[in-house]
């Protein structure tokens, strides 16, 4: 089955979604939707491996489009909505996969203005896609127009699912599922079961996202609050800007913490599990999210997840005593939600213990099963407009 999916060329979500489909029936093709970014380097290692056929990309996108991607810059997609549907007049595809909705949802949008699509098309819904940008009145109409368009939504959660049938979406939603894939495989959760236990565990991971909706900066405010706490302690924060490096570097000099800061993109995934590993807290905090991979990687590692209430981890664990649900802007019930992670032993421990299961199903093993069932049904989903109903805008 030929699968076209427009996605994030930079992204090591669409690296890991496209990587869960290698043995399957399904043939990839990659159209960037952030063509001005460079390709990342796990996506160019699936197309380079030797004898796959797993996923190709036209020469023109992954040399030339970064000219493409500058000119969009200033012309609002325009000359990549041009490209995409001559493309799509031009070659047939099974099934058309949008993965994520600001990038690859509005520029399919733009290239379908004046030709609606016949084929099957399927949107995946990545982290607030919906719930944050629904609430700007310009994003709500784009979004339901997308929706107009597609005729298979993938969510992470019912929240979105409610989100676009208020939209007016009618057509078919998948089961909850995670957008960027599982974590692993079965057997390294074994390896994991002979670790200590994590409240015996010396260090921390902290996500230091900021920008968008990325609250890093209230995480690293709650860290310094707590470092009565956190002597001895390594201090791991990972996905930074140069910024948050810098502040992090002067935040170490100041307090004595052993901070330790990470530039966003020079972890590998296996990389940032072995953080994740050794720490007995997991701390990520943003306004807006969906079902976030730093809650699904301390699931994974046994660290204790401290989330936010924006996300719908709520859908996923129960925030008596698998997760702690916080809101950024109450920055004491950060601190003290903290606190208590590091010191309540028995509260990490239960946690690890119940949060065992629901790691398996985030395993790679099942969430690729579960993939391959909604790809099917997505497959007979027909198209979402016929030519004659014609476009909203």
């Amino acid at each position: 089955m030929k699968v076209l999916l427009i996605a994030m060329c930079d992204s090591v979500h669409t690296a890991r979604w496209i990587n869960q489909l290698n043995g399957s029936e399904f043939k990839i093709v990659l159209f960037p939707s952030t063509p001005h970014r460079r390709l990342h380097s796990a996506i160019a290692q699936i197309i380079r491996k030797p004898g796959s056929d797993l996923l190709r990309m036209r020469r023109l996108d992954r040399y030339s489009a970064f000219i493409f991607g500058l000119i969009d810059l200033l012309f609002a997609q325009r000359l990549q909505g041009w490209r995409l549907r001559r493309f799509l007049e031009r070659e047939h595809f099974d099934l058309v996969h949008l993965l994520e909705t600001q990038h690859a949802g509005y520029l399919f949008l733009r290239a379908m203005r004046k030709r609606p699509h016949s084929s099957p098309v399927a949107l995946s819904v990545w982290g607030s896609d919906f719930a944050w940008f629904v609430r700007k009145p310009r994003h709500q109409l784009r979004i339901k127009q997308t929706l107009e368009l597609i005729s298979f939504l993938f969510v992470e959660c019912q929240r979105d699912e409610l989100l676009a049938r208020g939209l007016g979406y009618l057509r078919q939603c998948s089961q909850p599922i995670s957008a960027s894939g599982g974590v692993g495989r079965v057997e390294s959760l074994r390896e994991l079961s002979s670790l200590e236990r994590p409240s015996l565990r010396t260090a921390i991971i902290v996500k230091g996202y900021t920008g968008f909706v990325g609250e890093a900066s209230t995480s690293i405010r709650a860290v310094v609050q707590n470092a009565k706490h956190l002597q001895g302690f390594k201090i791991h924060v990972y996905s930074c800007s140069i910024w948050m490096v810098i502040k992090l570097r002067l935040t170490r000099k100041w307090t004595g913490l052993e901070i330790h800061p990470y530039r966003k993109k020079s972890l590998t995934h296996e990389e940032v599990l072995t953080l994740f590993r050794e720490s007995r807290v997991s701390l990520s905090l943003s306004l807006c999210d969906g079902f976030p991979g730093s809650f699904r990687e301390a699931v994974w590692t046994g660290a204790f997840p401290i989330e936010s209430i924006g996300s719908c981890v709520n859908e996923w664990a129960s925030s008596e005593n698998q997760v702690r649900l916080v809101d950024p802007h109450d920055f004491e019930s950060v601190v003290n939600s903290l606190g208590e992670s590091l010191t309540d032993p028995k509260m990490v421990d239960y946690a690890w213990q119940l949060n065992a299961e629901l790691a398996v199903r985030l395993s790679t093993e099942l969430t690729v099963s579960r993939v391959l069932v909604e790809y099917r049904r997505a497959l007979n989903s027909g198209s979402a407009l016929k030519p004659q109903d014609g476009l909203s805008l």
